[in-house]
């Protein structure tokens, strides 16, 4: 008889998911995780089949959490502008958490491990399609509402705000205050007229 689970993987996962943003892929180690989740190594191999299986369901775990909250912002009815400010506003906030100015964890992804993992550039790339597909359908909304002029470009607009959520994750990860960050984001939503 298989033995019960003495953890819960979602809980173990939010860990791990922390674990990785603060110190990414190849900086954070078993032991690391092991002391970050409480959960022993052979529980977490057991549950994931490697820190890699791990690493890549915590990147799953933050698009279903962190990204899914802040986008909700962008599915509630209202005006656009207040609905895309918001949802910025939402992203900025979880890239400061009590592990410090950690950024965003698919553009920290991005940057350490994209170039030479292609499941994890993947990843990201379908975390950016999330993002742009979130931002395109609100700023059609708001196109058909009157709030953006018609001449506009939705499909490049999207893109653009897409890369500019992670641009503010670089730059908080970076060191830069929160007024530099908020700032930046103000000038990028300039481009919505």
């Amino acid at each position: 008889m298989a033995r019960p689970k003495e953890f819960e993987p979602e809980e173990a996962l939010e860990k791990a998911m922390h674990q990785f943003w603060v110190k990414g892929y190849h900086d954070t180690s078993i032991r690391d995780l092991v002391e970050r989740t409480g959960v022993n190594y052979y529980g977490l191999y057991g549950e994931f089949d490697s820190k890699h299986g791990l690493f890549l369901a915590a990147l799953d775990h933050y698009q279903r959490t962190v990204t899914a909250e802040a986008l909700g912002e962008l599915r509630k009815s209202g005006p656009m502008r207040r609905a895309i400010t918001r949802t910025f506003e939402r992203l900025a906030k979880a890239t400061l958490t009590p592990d410090g100015r950690v950024g965003c964890l698919m553009c920290n992804t991005a940057v350490e491990m994209a170039p030479s993992d292609p499941e994890a550039a993947e990843k990201f790339k379908a975390h950016t399609k999330l993002l742009r597909d979130a931002f395109r359908a609100k700023l059609a909304e708001g196109q058909q509402a009157g709030e953006l002029a018609a001449d506009k470009d939705v499909g490049a607009l999207a893109e653009f705000l897409a890369t500019t959520v992670y641009s503010a994750g670089f730059l908080t990860r970076s060191g830069f205050g929160e007024a530099y960050v908020a700032r930046h984001i103000r000038t990028a939503l300039t481009a919505l007229g």
